[in-house]
């Protein structure tokens, strides 16, 4: 499940994107990733502006979904 997503800028064809990711808790049946996206746009700086950030929950179920 996504919990929060958030969109700061637009990712544009050309730019180079680059993904991050981190744990932010582990727990018996789940796990909490926060991502991080950061783009370096074309013919510009090398600086990197983040473009979207979102927490994904991870949750392991069995053949009955449980």
């Amino acid at each position: 499940a996504m919990r929060e997503v958030i969109f700061h800028k637009p990712v544009f064809v050309g730019d180079l994107v680059s993904f991050y990711a981190e744990t932010v808790s582990i727990g018996n049946t789940s796990i909490t990733i926060r991502v991080i996206v950061e783009t370096e746009r074309v013919g510009a700086s090398t600086e990197q502006v983040r473009v979207t950030e979102a927490e994904v929950v991870y949750v392991a179920v069995d053949e009955h979904r449980q």
